[in-house]
């Protein structure tokens, strides 16, 4: 299911960690237990990316109703789909995704290319802390 809103844009080839909050999409009481990113070139790209999978970094985190993954090498032009399929505490299967696009020297500030946090939950703004 689509979050409801697209990621802001990546400056691409830095470490960033992209977070999904399932708060409105789980049961009450119930938490992840696991998760499943996976990144790919979306069809509205206007570049393309053969080794998108490849920019998933690390192991996803998870922490009651969010599931956060690092990301790198993002390629400039390229539109990605982020999916992250859940697993929660009482059996339920969950799957969200967003679109990120990779849009180098879209920043000014060179201090904002580290420690990036992106959220998208569903009805809800995208916050970004550094």
């Amino acid at each position: 299911m689509y979050c409801g809103r697209d990621f802001a844009p990546s400056d691409g080839g830095i470490n960033e960690l992209y977070t999904f909050d399932l708060a409105h999409d789980l049961r009450s009481g119930d938490a992840i237990a696991s998760a499943v990113w996976s990144c790919a070139v979306s069809k509205i790209s206007e570049a393309p990316d053969p080794d998108a999978a490849s920019c998933l970094t690390g192991i996803s985190y998870m922490s009651g109703t969010k599931t956060s993954h690092r990301f790198t090498g993002f390629k400039n032009g390229v539109t990605y789909v982020l999916t992250a399929l859940v697993t929660t505490q009482l059996g339920d299967k969950v799957s969200l995704w967003s679109h990120v696009e990779c849009r180098r020297n879209h920043r000014s500030s060179p201090q904002s290319t580290f420690k990036r946090y992106r959220r998208c939950a569903r009805n809800e703004p995208l916050r970004r802390a550094v």
